[in-house]
């Protein structure tokens, strides 16, 4: 009897929980210095509130307030530990009192050995072929359009700590694979849902995962993806090792959406900026230039960059004496797609 067919879709279930056990760790008066406080410095006429009254506030609506409320932009370049560290500093509170996640929770026991690239249903990185043109044929989707209305739920994966999903999950070898806004990427088994093994990168990930053949080493995968802190990833796809990571670029907003997009031995990565969400009159704008950049899968090491905009120079002085540059932008926010020929 044939496998009913399965569509994969992730639900954002938010739930005020403990500080994992198993994240990394943060300096919350570091973070906070670090951030936010040129606007909770408690001054006259400011409209953030102060230091002391974030204190009256419980962690989760810190926490709340930089995924997805009044200081979600703020909160795009900290990662999940940067944003626990913080909501604990203020408040004097441990997020979700003193019981801490139980890391093994939705563990898979016995995990299936990863196969790799394949085995249909499949959907590998943001579009399933290089022109991105996100159509599926049937073979490969393992339905038919008929089947669609029939489908029903097999499981739910509710992201900790998080209001939002960027990434879209990329199906391969029956896992799942995709990162969270908190900053840690999961594959899962496709069937059950079950935690084969989640790393935590350096801040939230909205890079669909791209998953590639080792150079050099039979029957191995990498799983590539890039995060909001400007770092690309290589891990190992079967148990989520770390092969490589190196930060994209050098700018201190830097920031990466586009999902990464794999081709040979070269994987292009697409740049873009904090700059966009506004900062502050005494900050020298703009030198942020968009740019695709070509990593070597097998190092990260940088074969070339190609920038949108010309290099800026210093075009004149404000009225608050501050410098104006230009050009700048042509942030790339979208996926790159290939053409072989």
């Amino acid at each position: 009897m044939r496998a009913a067919p399965i569509a994969f879709v992730l639900s954002v279930l938010t739930a005020s929980v403990a500080s994992p056990v198993f994240a990394q760790r943060a300096d919350g008066p570091a973070v906070f210095k670090d951030h936010c406080v040129s606007c909770h410095d408690g001054a006259a006429g400011s409209r953030a509130p102060a230091q002391e009254q974030l204190r009256e506030r419980s962690p989760e609506q810190i926490i709340d307030a930089l995924t997805g409320g009044a200081m979600r932009y703020q909160g795009l370049s900290l990662s999940g530990a940067e944003r626990r560290a913080v909501a604990e500093f203020l408040t004097g509170k441990a997020v979700g009192g003193t019981k801490p996640v139980d890391p093994s929770i939705g563990l898979c026991k016995n995990p299936r050995p990863f196969t790799g690239p394949g085995l249909a249903p499949s959907w590998n990185n943001w579009g399933p072929t290089h022109a991105n043109t996100h159509f599926q044929p049937t073979k490969a989707a393992g339905l038919t359009v008929e089947q669609l209305p029939t489908l029903t739920l097999q499981w739910a994966f509710g992201f900790p700590e998080a209001t939002s999903a960027w990434g879209q999950p990329t199906v391969v070898g029956g896992r799942l694979f995709v990162g969270s806004q908190n900053g840690w990427v999961y594959a899962l088994d496709a069937k059950s849902g079950c935690v084969v093994w989640r790393y935590e990168a350096e801040g939230g990930v909205r890079s669909s995962v791209s998953i590639g053949a080792q150079r050099g080493k039979a029957g191995a995968y990498t799983a590539y993806f890039s995060d909001q802190k400007g770092y690309a990833y290589a891990l190992d796809a079967a148990n989520g090792k770390v092969l490589w990571k190196k930060l994209v670029d050098e700018h201190p907003l830097i920031r990466l959406t586009g999902s990464v997009a794999l081709y040979g031995n070269r994987l292009f990565v697409p740049t873009s900026s904090y700059e966009e969400v506004g900062k502050g009159p005494t900050y020298a704008c703009c030198t942020f230039r968009g740019a695709v950049v070509a990593m070597d899968t097998a190092t990260g090491n940088v074969v070339w960059r190609s920038f949108m905009v010309g290099e800026p120079v210093l075009m004149g002085k404000r009225a608050d004496g501050g410098e104006s540059l230009g050009p700048s932008g042509g942030a790339i926010w979208s996926a790159p797609t290939i053409d072989p020929v």
